[in-house]
């Protein structure tokens, strides 16, 4: 909602306000040490069971693996070094330079203009619909991994994902069929 109102502030420092918002709301203090715990929780999130092998898969199939992510950089590392899996990745790559969140055009341009590759030539794999639709809208394809709790959002005109599947191994299983 910041983006589209043309303002920005990092992703922890979103979830930080939001947090004493809801304390607000809910009169409930919100404590220095909670906030530096969310913190640490959303730098330290551990990645589904399915993701090393499915990213491993792709890799071995030729894909080239980046990431793009809301999270700023921080100096104790980024959520997928925390997690054991930068080394699959070859580059990773962030809002913060364009100050715009996903699903926004820029951070996708920004890809796009870095790796100097054509929009067509990038397929965005993501477990929300407002991401897949984000890189769909400047040219991307898109898999949707379907966790619990999230479906392709079905209305006519609006770009389905190429590929969806419950979770990243079967995601990378139809990407690498096609």
């Amino acid at each position: 909602m910041i983006t589209l109102a043309s303002y920005y502030e990092t992703f922890f420092k979103l979830g930080r306000a939001v947090l004493e918002m809801l304390g607000s709301i809910y009169q409930v203090p919100v404590e220095p040490a909670d906030l530096e715990e969310l913190r640490t929780n959303m730098l330290s999130m551990p990645a589904h069971e399915d993701v090393p092998e499915g990213v491993c898969l792709l890799r071995e199939a030729g894909f080239r693996l980046m990431t793009l992510t809301n999270s700023p950089p921080d100096k104790d590392g980024s959520p997928l070094e925390r997690a054991g899996l930068a080394h699959f990745f070859e580059r990773q790559f962030r809002v913060d330079s364009v100050r715009r969140f996903k699903p926004a055009p820029e951070p996708y341009h920004l890809v796009t203009e870095l790796l100097k590759v054509a929009p067509p030539a990038i397929c965005l794999i993501a477990a929300r619909t407002w991401d897949t639709l984000g890189a769909q809208s400047v040219g991307f394809s898109a898999g949707l991994v379907t966790r619990t709790g999230n479906a392709p959002l079905p209305i006519h005109g609006l770009p389905q994902p190429q590929v969806v599947a419950t979770d990243l191994v079967r995601l990378a299983r139809q990407m690498i069929a096609l």
